[in-house]
This record gives C-alpha cells, structure tokens and sequence, in this order.
C-alpha cells in the first residue's frame, strides 16, 4: 500500500462533520465490553469534574455524567457535539455541555479536570504526543486519564496490514499504536499507566465501511485489500470471506487508566 499524505485537522473537522449520523447510530461506539471497562476504569464519584476529548457522538460522556458532578465533552467537528447535545437530551442529563476544541490546544486552565476521557478517538489525532501533554496538564495532580483506542500487534507485518487499510477506508485516519508505545506516549507526559485491559471488537464489514462514507471505488479497494491480506493478518484480525469477500473481521481496543505523577506541564 503506498502511503497517504498526512491528513490536516480540517480533513478530520469535515469527515466526522459528515459522517456524525452514522457513528451515532452505530452499536459499536454506543457500548459493549469496552466502554462498560472504560466507565469502571474512571471509578466515577459524584464530586467529579470530567473532560471528554473528541467525544464523538457523546456515548462516553453520557455514560458517566449519571456519576460525575460535570462532564465537558470536545471535539472538533460540531455536528458530533450536535449528537452528543441530543443524546444527553434523550438521557435526561442536565451536567453534560459542549465545547468547539481541539485537544492539541485545549482552553482549559492546569489542573482543571479531576479525569480526562478519551474513546476510539486518539488514532486520529494529528500530533498525538501534544494531545497527551495538553491533556496531562489540564489534569489535577493525581488526576486520571482514562484512553480507549484500536490498537495493533507489535508485530511490523500487522502493524502495517491493519493500519494501511484503516487509512485504505478513512484517509483521516492517522496510526493506531502498540501497546508498548501506549506505555511510552503516557509516560513522557507525566502519566502513569496504573490499569491496562485488552477487549476484542468485531466489525461487521458492510456497516464499517458505510460509517466511511466511502464512494464504490473506494469501497473497492478496501475489499481488494482485505481479499490479498497475508495469512497471519487473516488468523489475527479474524477476517471472515464469504464468496472470497470480507464481511467480518475483529481489532483489539486498549483500554488504559493512567495517573499524572508530576507537577502541572507547561502548555504545549
């Protein structure tokens, strides 16, 4: 696969501005295993102040605002926080409001959160290791951070099939991370990694790449990728054909707590 260029903050801005209907309606990111470890990972209490980082359709910062005493939720795409407004709505939550942001430059003061959420989301981010020190920083001393993220195998082979059909499907897609690198990004900013737990997601293919938005062509090499995948990536991710074509396949998703060890950073 060659590589894609880089994508800019506004490509990401646009593409879930576009598709926030769709990640709103889809299960995965509604709930399963990973978010009920999430939400336990938080240990929420009702004096907390919470920030959700690029929330997406809100499913996070919904399902912990019922235990918390505020949730912020971020992102940059404003039909996202127009979907997490709503489903706060539906839920009946009255301590969840929005804010236009990006997690490079988060316009929050030091220490200003007791915990920072962020899910299925930091594998767009354009300058990952800024975000994570933005978000050490606005973290209280003691303060936890607590990720989810696709992540792959140390494995280079895998490493590069998973994230070069990612890219394949959504050119807004920046890397997924190992493990071992999940260690070190958190580690340079302050923040020590307490609780690690490791959830298998199954994606019904159709529904994934229709969350893309794609067009057919692109939709086609996506399936061709998938169709000519090494051997170890089709034992690994689980790919399942029928009639030579992908219609199912499984990723992991790394769920970290972490805790910020030292003094408040300086702004990124």
């Amino acid at each position: 696969m060659t590589r894609a260029m880089k994508p800019t903050k506004d490509d990401v801005a646009r593409q879930f501005d576009r598709m926030s209907s769709a990640y709103a309606k889809s299960e995965g990111h509604a709930g399963g295993e990973d978010l009920d470890i999430l939400v336990r990972f938080v240990a929420p209490t009702r004096d907390m102040r919470v920030l959700d980082v690029a929330t997406g359709s809100g499913n996070t910062a919904v399902a912990i605002a019922g235990s918390v005493a505020s949730v912020i939720a971020i992102d940059i795409a404003p039909s996202m926080l127009e979907r997490t407004r709503e489903l706060a709505t539906r839920k009946g939550l009255t301590n969840v409001t929005t804010a236009l942001m990006d997690v490079e430059a988060l316009d929050f003061d030091d220490g200003s959160f007791d915990v920072v959420t962020s899910r299925i989301a930091p594998h767009h981010f354009i300058d990952i290791a800024r975000g994570i020190r933005e978000i050490a920083r606005v973290l209280r001393p003691g303060g936890v951070f607590v990720v989810e993220d696709s992540v792959v195998p140390d494995e280079r082979e895998l490493d590069s099939f998973l994230n070069g059909v990612e890219k394949l499907r959504d050119p807004t897609h920046v890397r997924s991370l190992t493990a071992p690198e999940w260690t070190d990004l958190l580690a340079s900013a302050g923040l020590a990694q307490t609780k690690t737990s490791v959830c298998r997601k199954p994606h019904g293919f159709a529904e994934w790449i229709a969350r893309a938005g794609m067009d057919d062509a692109g939709a086609d090499r996506v399936y061709a990728a998938f169709a000519a995948a090494p051997p170890a990536a089709v034992e690994r991710f689980d790919i399942v054909y029928e009639d030579g074509r992908a219609v199912r396949f499984t990723d992991d998703k790394i769920i970290i707590r972490a805790e910020k060890t030292s003094r408040p950073l300086q702004r990124a």
